[in-house]
């Protein structure tokens, strides 16, 4: 593979891949702002996104890259492990200059995906050793964990990102919002699990005649769908990666004969990751709406409120903003009309 070609794309100097997280980015070692982080991270996904096409491979390797790095530097318990073996200390520690890349100390959460250009391990329900890669990193049992932090059992990190996820939570506040959710994880589960006559098996045989069109209909199905769904899927590094890629082909059907066996394998297993997200989402839901039906009105209200509160702030502090100028509108008036009148 052309590594030197993603550097050209992101900016790198030559012969620098694979770069830590930091550099990937073209942050200062141990930068901690989130903001920051996340902006670097859309613009250099954007900027390989323009290749997808053309260089699949690489650019694969590189949104995989980004996702990882986008996962360990915004999650507080990751980035102090990741910095604490990236500069060789116990806790993050901000130096002025990026040391050189160390291939030999592992990364934190290199369990989370798999070989460069492949898809995120995470697409797997167990993660299975593995392979060898460009840069050495750590089977699971190897991940390194934070020092203040005890051993835990691992998390499945599908069902983690359907259930826990501040996406995953986003917008349910109220019995109505559950409801809706539930129909819609509902249908989106249908149609996926309709997908899976064609994608399940690797070694499933396509006719562009007779599945073609019913193959492309349910991809746009699924893509029109996921516009609704909360943004735990189908984005880079994400579950349904391949499967949201493929729909957005224009002969989706040409497309997905022409994948090489290698390939089915890959979009098979994105396709059951995906499937096993929106059922664990579908059931967490359900947990929500037995549990929303056993508070309270007063504990419903407050629920909501919360939830107006953490999921549309800006909205909410400019509707609070608004109503405190009419507040003090209505008491000037108040005070002009007292003074005519004296």
């Amino acid at each position: 593979m052309n590594h030197e070609l993603i550097c050209e794309w992101l900016g790198l100097p030559a012969g620098t891949w694979p770069p830590d997280h930091y550099r990937l980015l073209g942050l200062e070692p141990g930068e901690s702002d989130l903001e920051r982080i996340e902006q670097r991270i859309h613009e250099r996904l954007d900027a390989v996104r323009h290749y997808q096409m053309k260089h699949p491979e690489q650019a694969t390797e590189a949104m995989n890259r980004l996702a990882q790095a986008y996962v360990c530097l915004t999650e507080p318990a990751s980035k102090r492990a990741y910095d604490a073996v990236l500069f060789g200390t116990a806790a993050p520690v901000a130096v002025a200059e990026a040391p050189p890349a160390k291939p030999e100390r592992p990364d934190p959460l290199a369990w989370l995906f798999g070989p460069a250009g492949g898809l995120p391990r995470m697409l797997s329900a167990t993660p299975p050793p593995l392979p060898r890669l460009p840069a050495p990193l750590p089977a699971p049992s190897q991940t390194i964990q934070p020092a203040e932090s005890s051993p835990q059992e691992s998390v499945d990190p599908v069902v983690a990102a359907a259930q826990q996820s501040k996406n995953a939570r986003r917008g349910l506040g109220t019995k109505r919002a559950l409801y809706t959710r539930v129909v819609a994880t509902r249908k989106l589960l249908r149609v996926w699990e309709q997908l899976g006559t064609y994608v399940e098996s690797a070694k499933r045989r396509l006719s562009l005649t007779t599945d073609g069109p019913e193959l492309s209909r349910l991809l746009q199905e699924i893509r029109s769908l996921l516009r609704q769904f909360p943004r735990v899927i189908g984005a880079a590094g994400q579950p349904g990666y391949w499967v949201v890629t493929l729909s957005r082909q224009d002969d989706a059907a040409r497309s997905f004969q022409a994948l090489d066996s290698g390939q089915r394998d890959a979009l098979s297993r994105d396709w059951e990751a995906g499937r096993k997200l929106i059922a664990a989402h579908r059931d967490y839901v359900r947990q929500e709406i037995r549990a929303m039906r056993k508070r309270t009105l007063k504990q419903r209200l407050l629920r909501a409120f919360y939830a107006a509160v953490t999921d549309q702030p800006t909205t909410f502090f400019l509707l609070l903003l608004l109503a405190a100028l009419n507040v003090i509108l209505w008491r000037l008036l108040w005070v002009w009309h007292v003074f005519e009148a004296k």
